[in-house]
């Protein structure tokens, strides 16, 4: 029996990952309910999943909790941005969509791209904030210059996200409380590639040793 249930073997390890994934998708849900404050949420269940789901370092509540109140001043900022950018877009295709000639269908058009870009820097733009020490805006620019540098891993990853919303909506439960946690754990085994490539190198064996450079 230890060779399937003990603490070394992979079915314990994936229980215990799995486990901590619908911790951290619940609190990211509970962070959120202001609103305002998805965006903080958001950077605590990235650093949290990483840290702690990925590389096994400190407890997922307290990570969770710690990366919340850290980035709350900076992440309600950058939540109020994006909501607005996104209604904004949203009700001009509306707007849009409701003429019948041909520019109206080009204009329709480049709102789905607008929308498109705005919601792949939502992928990018949290998981840098709980990252580097930067202000909003330098965030705001990395994030977008991500979106292109980084073409095929930005449409990977907004799959991942999309498809998530979609299930959720479908069934919302229990999709709701493991959806968040389980996209973000996907999604960072593409962003923390990425993310590796603007850190600077460490310059001692400790340093390197540290989990975001794992």
């Amino acid at each position: 029996m230890n060779k399937i249930f003990g603490h070394d073997t992979f079915f314990f390890r994936f229980m215990n990952q799995a486990g901590n994934v619908i911790i951290a998708s619940l609190l990211w849900l509970v962070g959120c309910l202001p609103v305002v404050t998805i965006g903080t949420s958001t950077i605590a269940l990235y650093y949290t999943t990483v840290k702690s789901v990925r590389r096994g370092e400190g407890y997922v509540s307290r990570e969770f909790f710690g990366a919340y109140r850290r980035n709350l001043k900076n992440g309600i900022p950058m939540t109020i941005v994006f909501l607005l950018l996104g209604a904004v877009l949203a009700v001009d295709r509306l707007y849009v969509d409701q003429g019948q000639s041909a520019a109206a269908a080009a204009f329709s058009l480049g709102y789905t791209l607008l929308i498109l870009v705005v919601a792949s820097m939502v992928v990018y733009v949290f998981p840098v904030m709980s990252r580097f020490t930067m202000s909003n805006w330098e965030c705001f620019r990395l994030s977008l210059l991500m979106v292109f540098r980084h073409l095929p891993f930005t449409v990977l990853m907004l799959a991942m996200l999309i498809a998530s919303i979609c299930l959720v909506v479908l069934i919302p439960a229990p999709m709701l409380f493991i959806l968040p946690g389980a996209c973000c754990y996907g999604q960072s085994f593409l962003m923390e590639r990425l993310l590796k490539k603007y850190m600077a190198k460490p310059q001692t064996e400790e340093e390197a040793d540290k989990w975001y450079y794992k």
